[in-house]
């Protein structure tokens, strides 16, 4: 039975993840060399986050960003890693770059741009071996190294603490059983806007037979995957679930189209300077330029991969700029969408 209406996950909003451009990596000593070490790492899982690819390609584009990191990296320091850390123990290397170069590179290479406003995970993971079988819980070794991978990938992912009020309702067997009327009740105290239940078997090959149903903006799904080893079970889950995003809201940079938009009520010094800040943040807009002041409403044009269709709702979900109808004055503007500038916070 399908219970798509019981998740309501479509009336939530994906929230923009502000960590993507700070990478963290462990590091043996805190110095020079170790920092010089771990830095083309830390651009690679940048890249990885920021285009939705798995593995970056060795592009001549990427080498040569490999070649001058000095350039993309804004800032770097050492900082101790936090008890349980999914990364690992002791100190780390964050690395912090320069959005703008990053993105210049990324265009460079014709690499995807995925979005960052994207949807929070909640996973329900259960495996099975012969004779026994695990719910995996937040805090427990195969919940940090799916953490460690969701960071890799660039997604916010929730793991089931499985306290007592859990505990009662849900086993490994809810999953087996497809029992989604109980794990509809207990998702809703997390507040996702993607659920997945996962149900990974191992059969007499010592392969694992893995079911994957997943709820996304009000529709159920269901998905059957072959992993070859149990070790690679968290990397692969999160892997399948990342690529479900990406297929879904990745613009894949074919060409660069420009989309003339206007803004509405950016009347003040500040509130027009927001707007040039807000359009310079966002990562499927490419360059903008000012072409006019029209009655109060200012005009830009915006380079961007994205298709008209795709950029207005990539806008509209940043609740600072929020579509509107078109005014009769500027209908000989040839403008795609008129927004209203609504400061975020009101």
């Amino acid at each position: 039975m399908l219970l798509a209406f019981v998740f309501t996950i479509d009336s939530l909003r994906a929230e923009p993840v502000d960590w993507l451009y700070d990478v963290k990596i462990p590091v043996s000593e805190r110095t020079q060399a170790a920092a010089e070490k771990v830095l083309p790492r830390c651009i690679e899982v940048l890249l990885m986050r920021l285009t939705g690819l798995a593995d970056v390609p060795r592009i001549p584009e990427v080498q040569t960003a490999f070649a001058n990191l000095n350039a993309f990296v804004k800032q770097y320091e050492f900082t101790k890693l936090p008890v349980n850390s999914p990364i690992g123990n002791g100190d780390a290397l964050v690395a912090r770059f320069n959005s703008s170069l990053i993105r210049e590179l990324i265009k460079e290479a014709k690499f995807p741009v995925w979005p960052a406003d994207r949807p929070s995970v909640l996973l329900w993971l259960s495996i099975h071996e012969t004779s026994e079988s695990e719910l995996v819980r937040d805090g427990t070794p195969v919940a940090l190294e799916l953490r460690r991978r969701a960071l890799e990938r660039g997604i916010e992912l929730v793991i089931p603490i499985m306290d007592l009020q859990e505990g009662t309702t849900i086993t490994s067997s809810s999953l087996v059983g497809r029992f989604w009327s109980d794990l509809t009740n207990a998702s809703a105290r997390y507040q996702a806007e993607f659920v997945a239940a996962v149900s990974s078997q191992r059969d007499l090959f010592g392969r694992y037979q893995t079911d994957i149903t997943y709820w996304y903006q009000g529709i159920e799904h269901y998905d059957h995957r072959v992993f070859q080893t149990r070790e690679n079970i968290p990397v692969d889950v999160v892997d399948h679930i990342v690529d479900v995003l990406v297929d879904r809201h990745a613009i894949v940079r074919e060409h660069e189209e420009i989309h003339r938009i206007g803004v509405k009520d950016a009347t003040s010094v500040e509130s027009y300077a927001a707007v040039l800040r807000l359009l310079k943040e966002l990562d499927f807009v490419d360059d903008f330029v000012l072409v006019s002041l029209d009655n109060e409403v200012l005009i830009f044009d915006v380079y961007t991969p994205s298709s008209a269709e795709l950029f207005v709702e990539l806008v509209d979900a940043t609740d600072s700029l929020r579509s509107v109808e078109l005014e009769e004055h500027i209908t000989n503007k040839k403008i795609v969408q008129l927004f209203s500038w609504v400061p975020r916070g009101d």
